[in-house]
């Protein structure tokens, strides 16, 4: 069902009506006092005290901390805090890990409030529901709180976590302020240096009844990245043999797929707004405008080639075999495929909320209404140039063992990468996608006081919420005077890089040749191509989602003496009913129909919330939740994606997907012995059902096979763990000492999911899970000067279960150090010094048995910068 008021411009949804969540009027009390500037100390004490004070699990980080060390954006400022790690892309943290759960168990809100995202339009890889940080500049937020255990006022729709990002309000920061920063930026590999600029000025009334706050943030990234990969292991059945005559003189063993070098480089620049205006006429009335927009421009150029073999082809007795993997050999018969890559990305975003509250007499009334839009483009079409050789190439190769820095070798005997006369033409692929997603709102609440055995407050609410997201894609190929054609010196251009993958073990070509595109792109595609009706193909990899959700609520506020101790928390039960529309298009006898899928189910979520202050100093918490995770979009959408390569494969969607289900509980006990320490350790259970696998299988389409990969709901899941943290300052230590502190936490998270393969089934850890994660941080900060350095790491995660003879896909161990420094001039001005990744730490997957399946390298970056405020 749609909302006929939620149709309305943007324009006259905020002229509609004004109001304010009781989520978000909850989270501002205890964060009243915004640390604009001041010590990395003072903002932990920030962070502390909202931990302590919260009713649930909460942590959080405040601005000082977020603006004073090396972050590119919010992730990377998250990966500090207790049971966040970060997910990076290209070097950059882009999306966040709760609880070793992965990324699509989150929701990011703004000021409360669920975010539309920005698709990855990179390739057709799509990553649904979860929120990228990389298009969020952290210079133009004030707080983020990590709420662990929800409460019923709150959007359902994480297991893992809430990640609730707080931009800044004039009045919270209280006086008339302007701040600005500007920073130079050294990315190593890359060799290239970027400015960062960032500003804030906020006014304020006399009588603090009105204020204005307006903030940006512009920053350019230059990236280069380093990579090999192989395209995933697949098992060998017993009886098919690889000692090139057809025998079988091993059992079941792996083998792997084509090698795959790439270079990559990317151009990134990206522009941020936010304003917020505050209104309070009268004692009784808060009237608040926010408005934040992003915009980001990535440019890249990626230039690749692959080695490709069948097993069955080997040379008689070439073989290495280790530990049942084919990990080596050679062949008279292989292919070989150059291409490049370009493309130009935009995205872009715009949220605007207006809220307001009054009290009248024992009640609280608040209304929110909220807009937000995220649009991704290839403003400048996806281009592929491709020369194949599929026969003929004569290559050795060899798999190692990952080791933290090994890449597969490859040498070829009869042909070179660099001699055009080579390498005909395959053809040219143009490619352009769009993602627009939607989020818009209408929720309304009241809240009373009470004192009633020991319940000091009531709070009902109601919220009317639309989700959409329509998707296209379009491909335009050309064969004819490119297939089979040769092309002279003029048509290519020098290797970019005289040390790609330097630092990584291994013998490979490492300059191969590059096309210059303005030679072939330049009448391709033509005005008449751009006019063809869209393809069957173009029908099929595009869809629509539309999500309507009606939800309600209602909870009791605790606070009460049981036994001399302080018992305060809350209880309610939230009912949320969605109702999904999936539309696209399906092969029907070879032509691409519309089709349109509805669903819908309701979710009755109860939350209870418990913090026992057993002294000053010492509280327990007990928590318990049903909660949700919806599907990711594309994975519901009826779509079918059939992707280029010389191994077939396909990708689609399944409308009837089911949301993940758990019900989640948390104990805690907490100690905080003065007000820069906390020692706290925590237990969690989470029971998941419902929750949702990948799959593969073989898919006939056209006289073909592809390995096709969907989603599908597998059986249950349980995620179990404990989480300690500790921060201190310590202050009692002589002279010059006293400016030495610590923050340092570890999380551990064990996993069971049960995998269904057609008649079987696998048991093993749940998807995207670390077990082992921690961050340390230690600082110090003395008069003028101040030093940090901070480590995080997570362990190995299992990337993708095994299954229709795939082999199963790991994560491996990764941890990066970053470093921060400052010299204060005076209370107004400073100058900094920054480093991320400062040991040139690389990420690398595995399959069974450690053997290789990817090897990432992006370097380090260094910054040097300065502040001032006024």
């Amino acid at each position: 069902m749609k909302h006929p008021y939620l149709r309305k411009s943007l324009l006259a949804l905020c002229v509609a009506s004004a109001g304010a969540s009781a989520q978000e009027a909850a989270s501002t009390d205890m964060l009243e006092e915004i640390v604009v500037r001041g010590s990395f100390s003072q903002s932990l004490q920030s962070a502390i005290d909202t931990k302590r004070n919260a009713d649930s699990v909460v942590d959080a980080i405040i601005a000082e901390d977020i603006g004073n060390f090396p972050a590119q954006n919010i992730a990377e400022a998250l990966q500090r805090v207790t049971g966040v790690s970060i997910v990076r892309d290209r070097g950059e943290g882009v999306y966040v890990r709760v609880r070793g759960l992965g990324s699509n168990f989150q929701v990011t809100t703004l000021n409360g409030r669920t975010m539309a995202v920005n698709e990855n339009v990179r390739t057709s890889g799509q990553f649904g529901r979860q929120f990228r940080f990389d298009t969020l500049p952290a210079e133009l937020v004030s707080s983020v709180e990590v709420i662990k255990s929800p409460t019923a006022d709150m959007d359902e729709g994480a297991i893992g976590g809430t990640v609730n990002v707080k931009t800044f309000r004039p009045l919270n920061i209280g006086e008339d302020k302007v701040a600005v920063s500007a920073q130079a930026s050294h990315s190593e590999l890359a060799e290239q240096t970027d400015p960062r600029l960032s500003g804030l000025a906020s006014w304020t009334n006399d009588d603090k009844s009105f204020g204005v706050l307006v903030s940006g943030a512009y920053a350019e990234r230059s990236v280069r990245q380093d990579r090999s990969l192989n395209f995933g292991w697949t098992e060998i059945p017993e009886g098919v043999g690889t000692d090139g005559d057809g025998s079988a003189d091993t059992g079941a063993i792996i083998t792997p797929g084509g090698i795959r070098p790439t270079l990559e480089f990317e151009d990134r620049e990206r522009l941020g707004l936010g304003t917020a205006v505050q209104w309070r006429p009268a004692d009784n009335v808060d009237i608040n405008l926010d408005v934040l927009y992003v915009d980001q421009n990535v440019n890249y150029d990626e230039f690749t080639y692959s080695a490709d073999y069948n097993y069955d082809e080997l040379v008689p007795g070439s073989a290495v075999i280790r530990d049942g993997a084919l990990v080596g050999g050679a062949t008279e018969n292989g292919s070989v495929q150059i291409g490049r890559e370009s493309s130009g990305i935009h995205d872009e975003n715009l949220a605007v909320g207006l809220n307001g509250e009054w009290l009248l007499d024992s009640w609280t009334l608040s209304a929110d209404l909220f807009r937000s839009v995220a649009d991704s483009e290839d403003a400048d079409p996806i281009r592929r140039t491709r020369f194949r050789r599929t026969e003929g190439i004569a290559l050795e190769f060899l798999f190692p063992k990952v080791d933290g820095e090994s890449v597969p070798s490859i040498a070829y005997n009869n042909t070179d990468l660099n001699t055009p006369s080579e390498w005909p033409g395959r053809r040219l692929e143009w490619r352009t996608i769009r993602a627009e997603d939607e989020e818009q709102f209408v929720q309304f609440d009241a809240r009373r006081d009470l004192d009633w055995g020991g319940f000091t407050g009531f709070a009902a609410g109601v919220k009317l919420r639309e989700r959409s997201r329509d998707y296209f894609r379009r491909d335009i190929r050309l064969y004819e005077g490119i297939e089979g054609v040769t092309f002279d010196d003029s048509y290519f251009t020098d290797f970019p890089v005289d040390d790609f993958l330097g630092d990584a073990s291994g013998s490979f070509p490492q300059k191969w040749l590059i096309p210059d595109e303005t030679r072939f792109w330049e009448n391709f595609p033509s005005a008449d191509q751009l006019d063809e009706p869209l393809t069957n193909g173009d029908l099929r990899n595009s869809y629509q989602i539309d999500e309507s959700i009606n939800a309600a609520y209602a909870m009791l506020d605790l606070d009460t003496e049981a036994g001399g101790m302080i018992l305060r928390g809350n209880v309610g039960v939230r009912v949320s009913q969605t109702e999904q529309t999936s539309s696209g298009y399906a092969s029907v006898d070879g032509e691409a129909q519309p089709v349109s899928f509805t669903s819908d189910y309701t979710n009755v979520l109860p939350s209870a919330n418990l913090a026992l202050d057993i002294t000053d100093s010492v509280t327990t918490r007990l928590s318990a939740a049903k909660v949700i995770t919806r599907a990711d979009l594309q994975d519901m959408a009826p779509r079918l994606t059939f992707n280029s390569g010389d191994i077939l494969t396909a990708t689609g969607g399944n409308p009837n997907l089911e949301p993940f289900e758990a019900w989640q509980y948390d104990a805690t006990l907490e100690w905080y012995p003065n007000e820069v320490t906390a020692l706290t350790a925590g237990l969690f259970y989470k029971d998941i059902s419902t929750f949702i696998q990948t799959q593969m299988s073989d898919l006939a389409f056209n006289g073909e096979v592809y390995r096709l990969t969907s989603k599908v709901n597998g059986s249950n899941a349980d995620v179990s763990g404990l989480e300690l943290a500790y921060q201190q300052v310590f202050e009692s230590l002589p002279e010059p000492l006293d400016g030495l502190g610590v923050q340092a936490n570890y999380t551990y998270t064990d996993s069971n999911a049960t995998y269904v393969d057609g008649d079987e089934t696998i048991e093993g850890d749940l998807e995207d899970v670390a077990k082992n994660s921690y961050n340390l941080t230690i600082f110090y900060e003395k008069g003028p000067f101040a030093l940090r350095f901070s480590y995080s790491w997570r362990d190995g995660v299992l990337n993708q279960i095994g299954t229709n003879s795939l082999s199963t896909e790991n994560k491996d161990e990764f941890g990066s150090l970053d470093f921060s420094s400052s010299f204060a001039f005076n209370d107004a001005v400073e100058v900094y010094l920054e480093g991320i990744n400062i040991t040139g730490e690389v990420q690398q997957e595995f399959v069974d048995g450690d053997e290789f399946r990817s090897y990432t390298d992006y370097g380090r970056t260094f910054s040097l910068g300065v502040r001032a405020t006024f």
